[in-house]
C-alpha cells in the first residue's frame, strides 16, 4: 500500500476508531452530568466536628459550580473533538484528489501498451503525457503536504511531531486490552467456534498489522480450503465477522458494499497467540515449513521442505520464489496456493518503486508438478513476472474454483488445459496485456461466475474463442471485456452480449484508436471499423464500466438506460445525449476531456440520481451548477 494510501486509511481509522468512539463517550459524560441528582450537604461523620452553618451552605453551592464547569469544559471539549473529525476528512478528501490523478497516468501506460508492434514515437508522446501528469501530482503533493517530490536524496520528508498526551492514554490503553480479562474471553470464544468459522476467523492472523485486506482475497482463501461451501457463504461469513468485531470495515466511495477491511492491532495479537497455540498457521518458522499445515512465506532465505500435510502455502512478504521439486510432490493434501501478491498497491507506490508490486520467479517450469495435488481449489500467481504461458496439466487439477492471473505481464498463452477446469468460477485474466485470445474451449466452463480480462482475438491467434461461445455460461455474472486495437471480431460477436441473462456486471475496455484530422476514427487494417460493430447489452445488466470509450455519442453505440451503476473513464464521449429516463444511480465520470455537458441536463436525463453518488472528475468541458 502506498504512502499516501496509508495516509487515507489512518485518516479513516482514526475517525472511526479514535474519535467517534470517544465522542460517543462525550455523550455518556454529558448524560451523566444531567442525571447527577442536585448536590445535598454530606452528613456528619460520628467522630468529626460538626461544620458551621455557612460551610453546610458552601458545600451544595461549589459543587454546582463544578457542575456548571464541567458541563462548559465538556461543551468545549465535544466542539474541538468535533473540529478535529472534520479535519480528517478534509485530509481524506484530499488525498483522494491527489490519487485520482494517478488515473490519467494509467490510461497514458496503457495506451503505449495496447500496440502489438513497439511504435516508438507513439510510446514517446505517451511518456511525455506521463511525465507532465506526474508534475502535476508532485505539485498537488507539496501543496497539500508540503512534502518536497524533487527526488534529492538528502531531502527528507519533515519529521512527524511527538505524539501528544492522548497518544500515549491510548496507547496504554490498548496494552491494557491486550493483557485484560477481554482478551482471554475472547480466546475462550474463539476455541468455541465451530470448526469452518474458526478456520475463517484464524487467516486473518497471517496478515501484517494494519494491512488493507479485500474482501474478495479472503472469501477465495476460505473457498479454498473449505470453510464456505460458496462465495456468497463467503460474503455472509464476512458480514458475520464484521458483526462479531473482528475484522474493521473500509468503506468505499460511491458503492455501499464493503470491499475492504482491516483488523485492529488489538484483536491481530489475539488472533496470532490463538493461531500459534492450535498450530493452525506458521507465522514465524524461520521458513522452515517441515511441519507446518499452513505455511506463510515472510521473506528471507526459504526451504522447499514443506509439509506432506500442508493445506495452504501463503506468499505474504516473500518478493523471490525459487521452484524446485520439493515444493508440489506429494503434497495431496494442498487445498489454496497463493504464490501471488495479495496486497493493493496505490499507483504513488507503483510508480516510485514498480517491482514491489511484482514477485520474481524461477523454475517456472515445476508449474508442471502441480498436476500431483489434486485437492487444489485456490491458484493466484497474480503480479509473477516470466510467466509466459500455463502448462496443460493445469487441466488435472478438476477441482479448481479460483484462477487469479491478474497482472501477470509475460503472459502471451493460456494453453488448452484450462477448457478442463469445469469446476472453475473464478477466472481473472486482468492486465495480461500480451495475451492475444482465449482457447476455444472456455464455454465448457459452465460454474464460471466472474470472467475478467476476455480478450477478443487479434489475427495471430488461430482458432479462437468468440463471445459467442460464452453464452452457455448460464451462471456467469460478471465479465470483462478486452478489445485491443488489432482485435477481429465477428460479424455478431458483440450482438451475442444481448443473450447474457445472468451477466450483472459487464466492464468494456478499448484500446486506444488513432484519428485523422477530421476526427474520423481508424481502426487497424485487419479491423473492422468501431463505429460498425454492432453491441447489444445483457438484460439484468446492474453494472456497466466503459473504459476508452470510441465514440462521441451513445446514440452510436446504445443507450444502457436501464442500467443501475455507469462508470466511463477516457475516451472520446462528447455528449450522453438529452434522453429522459435513465435509471441509474450512481454515476462516475473521469478523464472525458471532450465531454460537453452540464448540470442541468444531468438532472433532467438521471431522475435518480443523488449528488452523493455522482462523480465528475477532471471533464474540463463540463458545466456545473452554482
Amino acid at each position: 500500500m502506498s504512502a499516501l494510501a496509508q495516509t487515507n486509511a489512518t485518516a479513516q481509522g482514526v475517525e472511526e476508531d479514535i474519535i467517534v468512539p470517544l465522542l460517543a463517550r462525550l455523550a455518556t459524560i454529558r448524560a451523566v452530568l444531567n442525571a447527577a441528582p442536585a448536590p445535598t450537604p454530606t452528613p456528619d461523620l460520628q467522630d468529626a466536628p460538626a461544620p458551621s452553618m455557612a460551610t453546610a451552605r458552601a458545600a451544595p453551592a461549589e459543587e454546582e459550580n463544578a457542575r456548571a464547569e464541567a458541563g462548559a469544559l465538556l461543551e468545549k471539549v465535544q466542539g474541538k473533538m468535533s473540529h478535529l473529525r472534520a479535519v480528517f476528512r478534509r485530509i481524506d478528501d484530499a488525498d483522494n484528489r491527489i490519487r485520482y490523478g494517478f488515473d490519467p497516468v494509467e490510461a497514458h501506460i496503457d495506451d503505449a501498451l495496447q500496440h502489438a508492434r513497439p511504435d516508438v514515437g507513439h510510446i514517446r508522446e505517451a511518456l511525455l503525457d506521463v511525465d507532465r501528469d506526474i508534475e502535476a501530482i508532485k505539485a498537488s503533493i507539496r501543496k497539500v503536504y508540503r512534502f518536497p517530490c524533487d527526488g534529492d536524496e538528502h531531502l527528507d520528508p519533515p519529521r512527524p511531531a511527538p505524539a501528544p498526551a492522548t497518544g500515549v492514554v491510548m496507547t496504554r490503553r490498548m496494552g491494557e486490552i491486550r493483557r485484560g480479562p477481554q482478551m482471554r474471553h475472547l480466546s475462550l470464544a474463539i476455541g468455541g467456534f465451530e470448526a469452518r468459522l474458526r478456520g475463517c476467523v484464524l487467516t486473518l492472523a497471517a496478515f501484517p498489522e494494519c494491512a488493507v485486506i479485500k474482501k474478495r482475497l479472503l472469501i477465495h482463501w476460505w473457498l479454498g480450503e473449505g470453510f464456505v461451501r460458496s462465495a456468497d457463504e463467503g460474503k455472509k461469513r464476512f458480514d458475520e465477522l464484521v458483526t462479531k468485531g473482528f475484522i474493521v470495515p473500509i468503506p468505499s466511495a460511491f458503492c455501499a458494499t464493503v470491499h475492504r477491511c482491516t483488523v485492529r492491532p488489538w484483536m491481530r495479537d489475539l488472533l496470532t497467540s490463538v493461531a500459534k497455540r492450535s498450530a493452525f498457521l506458521d507465522l514465524d518458522s524461520g521458513n522452515d515449513f517441515t511441519l507446518a499445515r499452513r505455511a506463510c512465506l515472510n521473506g528471507g532465505k526459504m526451504s522447499s521442505g514443506f509439509s506432506a500435510e500442508a493445506r495452504a502455502i501463503y506468499n505474504v512478504n516473500q518478493k523471490y520464489l525459487e521452484l524446485d521439486d520439493g515444493w508440489f510432490a506429494g503434497k495431496k493434501e494442498l487445498r489454496a496456493l497463493q504464490l501471488g501478491q495479495w496486497r493493493e498497491f496505490g499507483p504513488l507506490e507503483q510508480i516510485a518503486n514498480p517491482m514491489d508490486s511484482h514477485i520474481e520467479l524461477s523454475g517456472i517450469e515445476h508449474f508442471a508438478d502441480m498436476e500431483s495435488c489434486k485437492n487444489l481449489r485456490y491458484i493466484s500467481f497474480r503480479g509473477i513476472s516470466r510467466i509466459e504461458s500455463l502448462p496443460d496439466s493445469i487441466g488435472k487439477l478438476r477441482e479448481l474454483i479460483v484462477l487469479d492471473l491478474r497482472a501477470c505481464h509475460n503472459l502471451e498463452e493460456l494453453g488448452q488445459g484450462i477448457t478442463k477446469l469445469d469446476r472453475l468460477e473464478y477466472l481473472d485474466l486482468s492486465e495480461c496485456h500480451l495475451l492475444v485470445g482465449m482457447p476455444k474451449g472456455i464455454g465448457r466452463l459452465t460454474r464460471l461466475e466472474v470472467l475478467k480480462g476476455f480478450v477478443v482475438a487479434n489475427p495471430s491467434r488461430k482458432d479462437p474463442c468468440h463471445l459467442n461461445e460464452l453464452t452457455k455460461l448460464n451462471k456467469l455474472r460478471k465479465l470483462g471485456i478486452v478489445i485491443g486495437t488489432m482485435a477481429v471480431p465477428t460479424d455478431d460477436e458483440f450482438m451475442k452480449l444481448g443473450e447474457f441473462r445472468a451477466l450483472e456486471s459487464l466492464k468494456i475496455r478499448w484500446g486506444v484508436l488513432t484519428s485523422d484530422n477530421k476526427g474520423k476514427i481508424e481502426a487497424s487494417a485487419h479491423q473492422k471499423p468501431i463505429d460498425k460493430m454492432k453491441f447489444a447489452l445483457p438484460p439484468n445488466l446492474n453494472k456497466l464500466d466503459l473504459r476508452c470509450f470510441p465514440l462521441t455519442d451513445f446514440a452510436q453505440w446504445v443507450t444502457p438506460k436501464g442500467v443501475k451503476k455507469l462508470y466511463i473513464r477516457g475516451g472520446k464521449l462528447m455528449t450522453l445525449g438529452d434522453e429522459e429516463g435513465w435509471m441509474a444511480e450512481v454515476l462516475r465520470l473521469r478523464f472525458l476531456n471532450d465531454l460537453e455537458y452540464d448540470q442541468d441536463r444531468l438532472k433532467r436525463s438521471f431522475r435518480k440520481l443523488k449528488p452523493e453518488n455522482t462523480e465528475i472528475h477532471a471533464c474540463p468541458k463540463f458545466i456545473r451548477g452554482q
